[in-house]
């Protein structure tokens, strides 16, 4: 898959940090926090994590140049006492291997981009010191109009043979039952597991289209030629609009999933 658009994922920054207040306005810090942030995009969640402590630190994980380079030019920018206990590294969290390296295990819109969730939360498991704490979000919308549509027309007899093993990354994500039994099969306690249900108001489809663009059409954009994409833009386009049922202002409803657990202190 081609590298990641900072500039474009950064688009709808108010929608997609609202996750991520919604956790910090739950999660107590310790002063001394070793923090591991998976997918770490450009890394303003693992500073504002690390910010609300002490003397803690954290380190960035994300297989993207492209993120990462934005990351770590970020830390320019911070006072110097925070920047220095914080780095970011260019990896991909599928091979995250670091046994009693964390107190806190945390991961914002990334896990639905792969299909190995259990591999990935035992090794977080093994990550954490005893009595450490697994903070994930995964986005889990694959039943709202803009994704159903996507996958409607993947399918359909105009665009079914350009899109051969083309998936949604959300329908990696598994029903909420299953994590909260697999994280208890792993060895966490404290499981908390739900879902959430934001509302992000758009000027009309054209900007669902837009929202889209940065994630979840990714795969699909990156498996047509350049001539190809407007057409195909176009056409998800018309058939979002009659999904909406409207051309103008609507209120885009996204769930996510949190997954919220802790590895015993003994």
């Amino acid at each position: 898959m081609a590298d990641w658009d900072p500039q474009l994922y950064h688009r709808f920054t108010r929608y997609r940090a609202e996750p991520f207040e919604a956790i910090l306005r739950r999660l107590e810090l310790r002063s001394d926090e070793r923090i591991i942030d998976l997918g770490c995009g450009t890394g303003e969640h693992l500073v504002e994590l690390v910010r609300r402590t002490s003397h803690g630190s954290g380190v960035g994980l994300d297989s993207s140049p492209a993120m990462i380079e934005r990351a770590t030019a970020l830390l320019s920018t911070l006072e110097p006492n925070l920047a220095s206990r914080i780095r970011f590294e260019l990896g991909d969290f599928r091979n995250f291997n670091a046994p009693g390296s964390y107190t806190l295990v945390f991961s914002n819109a990334a896990l639905q981009w792969t299909p190995d969730h259990r591999e990935v939360l035992a090794a977080c498991y093994d990550a954490l010191e005893p009595g450490g704490r697994l903070v994930i979000q995964i986005p889990s919308n694959e039943i709202e109009t803009a994704q159903r549509s996507m996958m409607m027309l993947a399918r359909s007899d105009q665009w079914r043979e350009k899109f051969v093993g083309v998936r949604l990354p959300g329908l990696y994500v598994l029903p909420l039952d299953d994590y909260r039994r697999l994280l208890g099969e792993l060895g966490f306690v404290d499981i908390d597991c739900y879902y959430r249900t934001f509302e992000h108001p758009m000027t009309g489809p054209s900007e669902v289209i837009e929202w889209s663009r940065a994630t979840s059409m990714r795969p699909f954009i990156e498996a047509l030629t350049p001539e190809e994409r407007p057409r195909f833009e176009a056409d998800l386009l018309a058939n979002l609009e009659h999904g909406y049922g409207t051309r103008g202002p609507l209120i885009f409803t996204f769930r996510r999933l949190f997954l919220w657990a802790r590895r015993p202190a003994s």
